[in-house]
């Protein structure tokens, strides 16, 4: 704040000795007046000052806070729903942030991010436990911390994910009401998620027959999986939250590329082509090997780029999950692979195989 300075203006009075005199009787008021005023206007001085810095202080902080972004593919946001504009998943005032530090060696602070994930729960704050234990298995949470991150993972992503209920400050989901023109399947494009997941967890049992006014909860996606061969499992995640794990079997003599994929189709009741000749084999034939369900893979990076013929799909030989059994492809229990297709949309989401 600039101080402002008046200059007071001065008259000269004449009229002789006696104006004369009279000011030089005043003189030494006249120059106490002026002591009191340079002391007052050196208070001003550094109280204007002080209020300065305390506004630069607090312009300062206001910057560094977070703003809510705007998006322009997303469906119509209920004012009052979904998660507070600016408040981190965490929330701003969790009292578990102090017990993570940050300069913390990996294994530490995996400690500590457990630690304050069941402080969390203990307070029912399902969003900040969420939080934290997905941290703890992204920094590499192994053994039998990794077996509980999972399991806790897995019941909150029951209960915040996929399940009716809207959590305050959650930044994956938001409610919304349905408008005139609107379709399942135009809301769950505009959030890349499939229109399959949105009306199972909305209990929409028809998902073409959505009507205006009816309120909907709505995941921000895209899903994505990640697998490791080593240990055949691929697990599925919400941004950087894990959400499920599942056992897979995988190519013979290391014939499943790894690298990055994106999905590129998705298939119910495929008909099976076999890659090196034979017999076309039809949808529902007891003897198509795919099952029920096919997600086609487009390698994208890695050994995976330029790779176009492999998927990930069910099987009719469910014990060769978790063995090197396949010509490549992912084979994955069929109620896994019907779960798994209904996270997985095409274009958008991608499968990352270690």
């Amino acid at each position: 704040m600039a101080a402002h300075v008046r200059q007071a203006k001065h008259s000269t009075l004449h009229g002789g000795n006696i104006v004369v005199r009279r000011r030089r009787r005043r003189s030494n008021r006249w120059g106490w007046t002026l002591v009191f005023a340079c002391t007052a206007a050196g208070v001003g001085w550094w109280w204007f000052r002080d209020r300065d810095d305390s506004d630069r202080q607090l312009d300062s902080t206001l910057a560094l806070a977070p703003r809510p972004v705007l998006t322009s593919d997303r469906p119509e946001i209920l004012p009052d729903s979904g998660p507070r504009a600016g408040v981190s998943e965490k929330g701003a005032d969790s009292p578990t942030e102090t017990s993570v530090k940050p300069g913390e060696a990996p294994a530490q602070r995996i400690k500590s991010l457990i630690s304050a994930g069941r402080e969390a729960l203990e307070r029912d704050d399902l969003i900040a436990a969420r939080t934290h234990f997905s941290e703890a298995m992204t920094l590499g949470a192994n053994g039998e911390d990794a077996v509980l991150l999972r399991a806790e993972l897995t019941r909150i992503g029951n209960e915040t994910i996929l399940s009716p209920r809207v959590f305050e400050n959650d930044p994956y989901v938001v409610r919304y009401v349905i408008k005139a023109g609107d379709t399942l399947g135009k809301i769950a494009s505009a959030n890349k998620v499939s229109d399959e997941l949105l009306a199972e967890i909305n209990s929409i049992r028809n998902k073409h027959l959505i009507r205006v006014g009816q309120g909907l909860k709505i995941i921000k996606g895209p899903f994505r999986a990640v697998m490791d061969k080593k240990s055949f499992s691929l697990d599925v995640y919400l941004d950087s939250t894990f959400v499920r794990h599942y056992k897979v079997g995988l190519g013979a003599d290391g014939s499943t590329p790894t690298g990055q994929w994106r999905v590129s189709t998705k298939l119910k009741n495929p008909t099976y082509y076999p890659p090196r000749g034979g017999r076309i084999i039809a949808a529902d034939d007891p003897e198509n090997p795919l099952g029920e369900r096919w997600i086609g893979l487009a390698g994208v990076a890695g050994e995976a780029l330029g790779q176009l013929r492999y998927g990930i799909h069910g099987t009719i030989e469910p014990e060769s999950i978790g063995q090197n059994a396949s010509m490549g492809c992912i084979r994955m229990y069929n109620e896994d692979v019907e779960a798994l297709y209904t996270y997985l949309v095409e274009k958008h989401s991608t499968v990352v195989i270690n």
